[in-house]
């Protein structure tokens, strides 16, 4: 039967269990500095005077929402979505400024 594959083998699999040590307190300390950053990016972009009215509603909006998401069990999709929300306003601020859009005014 030589060139016909052998269908005769056996396939030894192990697998090691090992402790894992999950340290919730930790990971929550890294979602709420991952948030504390978005709310430094946040509160940079509502400060800004000349801003665009519209993207700093939105970005008080995610502002708002960030620091209730730290009051409360956060997750990660919590945290990754915040984060993509608040890249997606920040990019359209630098969208705004390298085409020289002018900022409504207040």
């Amino acid at each position: 039967m030589e060139g016909q594959g052998s269908w005769g083998q056996r396939v030894r699999l192990s697998i090691t269990a090992r402790r894992v040590r999950i340290d919730p307190a930790e990971k929550r300390r890294r979602y709420i500095r991952r948030l504390e950053d978005v709310m430094r990016e946040c509160d940079r972009i509502v400060s800004e005077p000349k801003g665009y009215e519209e993207l700093q509603v939105k970005a008080l909006a995610l502002l708002i929402r960030a620091v209730k998401v730290c009051y409360e069990m956060v997750t990660d999709a919590e945290v990754e979505m915040i984060e993509a929300q608040a890249e997606e306003i920040r990019r359209a601020v630098e969208e705004r400024r390298r085409g020289g859009q002018e900022p409504a005014s207040s």
